[in-house]
């Protein structure tokens, strides 16, 4: 789970909405940090979780991971359709990355979809990477666009790739609008390869439910890299992630992997999920 930066709203609207809005580092308002750390939650605590080819419950994520017992996980490619964020008091990001499915490391980069800013701000969607246990940033300075304009629909295409034992070339591609890159330094367990649909914590309101955003399709290209070798989902013998937040508001469930092992659906407030 990403960490959020966050804005207080005037205290009626928090009355009424009960919300916290997301903003970019920089924002002209109150911010506070979500205190969680980011990594994936497990709906059993003190879960065992398993190595491959498995279903398992989360209290924020909803996708695939891959795992790889040698950590040797260089490279990581995920595409995916911005979706529509939901109603107001609810969240979601959609985003791929390395680490986090077993440690407490995460390097990762998507899009936020938020609609918990309500009639005060409206809804917001932005691109950003994060490295944890530092806070997101937001995407700025991108070529062809300095703003990094997100809005849903948009086709985005996120890569991350080691290039030595702790540089890290980053990139988001916003096809038809921006491009972005970055090279950062990180310590990685290279354990894991995600590609998620999320519901954030927010500070003070703790889990949010995740935004309506219906159903957010993954693909055609998604896939890892582990020695030396480019592999898709299906070929990492993956395990399936299912949000089931605490109280069951706010699930989602990943569909089946479609022919090619690098594509499949992500429906929110579905117990079951057609394949693309």
């Amino acid at each position: 789970m990403r960490r959020w930066m966050t804005r207080l709203a005037v205290a009626a609207c928090i009355a009424a909405t009960a919300t916290l809005a997301t903003v970019s580092a920089g924002a002209q308002h109150t911010n506070a940090r979500v205190a969680d750390s980011g990594v994936l939650i497990p709906a059993t605590p003190g879960e065992v979780l398993p190595l491959s080819g498995a279903t398992i419950k989360s209290y924020n994520w909803s996708g695939y991971a891959v795992r790889s017992s040698r950590h040797k996980i260089s490279a990581v490619t995920g595409t995916f359709v911005v979706p529509h964020a939901g109603h107001s008091g609810q969240l979601a990001a959609t985003w791929a990355g390395i680490g986090g499915f077993k440690t407490s490391d995460l390097i990762q980069a998507g899009t936020s979809e938020d609609a918990a800013s309500g009639p005060l701000y409206g809804k917001k969607y932005f691109a950003w990477y994060e490295l944890l246990p530092h806070a997101e940033t937001q995407l700025q300075g991108c070529k062809g666009d300095t703003k990094c304009k997100v809005s849903p629909g948009d086709h985005v295409t996120v890569r991350i790739k080691a290039t030595s034992a702790t540089k890290w070339d980053i990139s988001v591609t916003n096809h038809g609008h921006w491009s972005w890159s970055k090279t950062v330094k990180y310590n990685s367990s290279r354990s894991s390869a995600e590609w998620i649909l999320e519901a954030p914590t927010i500070v003070l309101l703790g889990q949010s439910k995740l935004s309506k955003v219906g159903t957010v399709h993954f693909g055609p290209t998604s896939k890892y890299t582990t020695g030396g070798s480019r592999r898709s989902i299906a070929k990492g013998n993956p395990i399936k992630i299912v949000l089931s937040p605490k109280g069951g508001a706010g699930s989602a469930t990943p569909s089946a992997l479609a022919r090619g092992g690098q594509s499949f659906n992500d429906c929110a407030y579905k117990s079951s999920c057609p394949r693309p």
